[in-house]
């Protein structure tokens, strides 16, 4: 997980987005779903920045996903 302290902020003081959603797609190198905390510790984000690149793989049709329990969802590349 990345240490908050040594982030990049911009101007308005927002942190600076390390990761895109190309690094987040890279992590599905085989057919296996994965959820967002999976993403995350590949990439060393938090959950909800993993969640956020895999929603927008989603919108661009890069990315499938499926709701598999009360909270859970996974995401995998459609063949």
């Amino acid at each position: 997980m990345t240490d908050d302290t040594s982030r990049t902020r911009g101007e308005g003081g927002e942190y600076v987005q390390e990761i895109t959603p190309e690094d987040a797609l890279a992590v599905f190198t085989d057919n296996e779903p994965r959820t967002a905390k999976e993403v995350a510790e590949e990439l060393g984000v938090v959950r909800r920045t993993a969640y956020n690149k895999l929603s927008d793989l989603e919108e661009r049709g890069d990315l499938r996903k499926k709701k598999v329990g009360s909270r859970a969802v996974v995401w995998w590349q459609p063949e």
